[in-house]
């Protein structure tokens, strides 16, 4: 990881981040402690997407982050995703065409939910990533819609703080939708999700279609993890064409664009192949233009 990046830490906590500011120590950004929100490569021009201008550096006791609007109805059951994307042993998804799962009317108490990428564990089970969108509330009830993500999130994670209405009111955001990323490996969820926004559909700035964020998922710091394999999940913007990933020994991965509901940002999902690390990521536009300041590296160790 290059130290421009690790000074641009995306903590995909979203309006979360202000209500663990109230209970939490604040210092220096500590990167590697907070690492289950990812990482935001940087980019010229670039505004702060949505509430993301929130992302300021806390510690929690516990090392959990506060997130303030978690996921789906509170049940243990997962309901049935959009097309799964990836095979293999743990490997980067295979190619395939840009997937979307888009519901009829956008209701902010009916997340969609669609499989990001998936595979195989070195001991042979199958891991899911997956993403939740819930589509903006009103603001009458977006403490009603708080309240719904935490229910859902909270038996999972029992650090997983209970939003309260002041915070809801204080930072309501009514142009971005609420995002919870998370594991399942054979079926059970996982706990260490990401939970933050994502800006709702015709909200995104023009000037972010180069947007590259993301990171490591199912992390909160050294030795404290709970995903089955070393996964980059990435939010990438409308100009981004192309993505490709040169490993060690020599092969490539171009893994496909994943589009959760009418999000103007695409998602992608690159797992480290067993026994490998990343020599080289690259990112082009429309035009198969290299973009000059893509260099951000994961996996390399």
């Amino acid at each position: 990881m290059n130290a421009d990046a690790e000074k641009d830490a995306d903590l995909w906590v979203g309006l979360g981040l202000a209500e663990a500011a109230a209970g939490a120590k604040v210092g220096p950004a500590p990167v590697t402690d907070i690492l289950a929100g990812g990482r935001r490569i940087r980019r010229r021009r670039r505004t702060v997407v949505g509430a993301l201008a929130l992302a300021s550096a806390v510690v929690l006791t516990g090392g959990a982050l506060a997130e303030l609007r978690p996921e789906p109805a509170a049940s243990h059951s997962l309901v049935p995703a959009g097309t799964g994307l990836g095979s293999g042993t743990g490997g980067p998804p295979s190619a395939s065409a840009t997937t979307r799962a888009t519901p009829a009317v956008r209701d902010p108490f009916t997340p969609v939910r669609v499989v990001l990428g998936q595979g195989t564990t070195p001991d042979g089970k199958e891991w899911k990533l997956w993403q939740a969108l819930w589509p903006v509330a009103p603001k009458e009830r977006a403490y009603e819609q708080a309240l719904a993500v935490w229910q859902e999130r909270s038996p999972y994670d029992p650090a997983v703080s209970k939003p309260t209405k002041e915070f809801v009111d204080q930072y309501y955001d009514p142009n971005s939708d609420v995002i919870n990323t998370y594991f399942t490996v054979d079926g059970a969820r996982l706990s260490h999700d990401a939970a933050g926004i994502t800006p709702s559909p015709g909200k995104l700035d023009p000037r972010e279609g180069g947007y590259i964020g993301g990171g490591l998922v199912g992390h909160r710091g050294k030795d404290d993890t709970v995903a089955p394999l070393d996964v980059v999940a990435l939010s990438l913007g409308p100009d981004i064409a192309r993505v490709k990933v040169t490993w060690t020994d020599g092969t490539v991965s171009e893994p496909p664009f994943v589009t959760v509901a009418d999000s103007p940002l695409r998602q992608m999902v690159v797992a480290r192949p067993e026994g490998k690390t990343a020599k080289l990521w690259e990112y082009f536009d429309r035009n198969g233009n290299k973009l000059p300041d893509s260099g951000s590296q994961f996996l390399r160790e």
